[in-house]
């Protein structure tokens, strides 16, 4: 469902940027912040009749951003942002395992573009969408086993908030974003040998933060 949501969300972006920039006027800088709640999904690994489930607690999301006002409603930005989450269960083609784990942890560099809906009252809605780079470090152990997934991955997001202006300058907001990542693919490193596994990572995140116009 939710990259149902996403794609659609993402080429209106696409499609309303493309609508401003023939009239851009309104030229501010702003840096920004934002800390928030975040929950990876659920995650099925699958190697030929083998599969693991992985479970994982909610954790934290944090994110640093420099944006750009390139029209009166269109927002562009860079964001770098970082997610944790501790493993919390693991199985094994239906079986539980007792485990130790650093769980599910991202560092992304993404670009994003965002539509603000302006309206006669002091809040904005918005939505947004934005790709770029991730470094993920998934990582479990359970008996001799080894199961983790260190790599590069392209990743995207597609995002709804509403922001509050606090002072001239300051800007206030929260909002709601679905990520993921493609092409994740586990190891798992055994007494037995190696194997590899497909799987997924999507992460669903609520966060609060600020832009400071420059």
């Amino acid at each position: 469902m939710f990259k149902i949501l996403t794609l659609p969300a993402l080429a209106l972006s696409l499609a309303l940027a493309s609508s401003q920039v023939a009239n851009a006027q309104v030229n501010d800088w702003y840096l920004g912040g934002s800390i928030g709640y975040n929950q990876t999904l659920d995650q099925t690994s699958e190697a030929g009749n083998e599969f693991i489930d992985t479970e994982f607690d909610a954790g934290i999301t944090t994110s640093s951003i420099v944006g750009f006002h390139l029209a009166d409603t269109l927002r562009i930005e860079g964001e770098f942002s970082w997610r944790r989450n501790d493993g919390d269960s693991l199985s094994l083609n239906g079986i539980d395992q007792g485990f130790t784990a650093k769980g599910a942890e991202s560092y992304n560099l993404l670009a994003n573009a965002f539509y603000d809906f302006h309206n006669s009252s002091s809040v904005t809605p918005y939505i947004g969408a934005g790709a770029g780079i991730g470094f993920l470090n998934n990582e479990f152990r359970y008996g001799l086993v080894e199961f983790e997934d260190k790599d590069t991955a392209f990743v995207y997001q597609g995002i709804i908030g509403a922001s509050l202006p606090i002072t001239d300058r300051i800007t206030g907001f929260v909002d709601a974003r679905y990520f993921a990542a493609t092409g994740v693919d586990f190891e798992r490193v055994s007494p037995a040998g190696r194997s590899s596994f497909d799987s997924e990572y999507e992460n669903f995140s609520v966060s609060v933060g600020y832009r400071f116009k420059l």
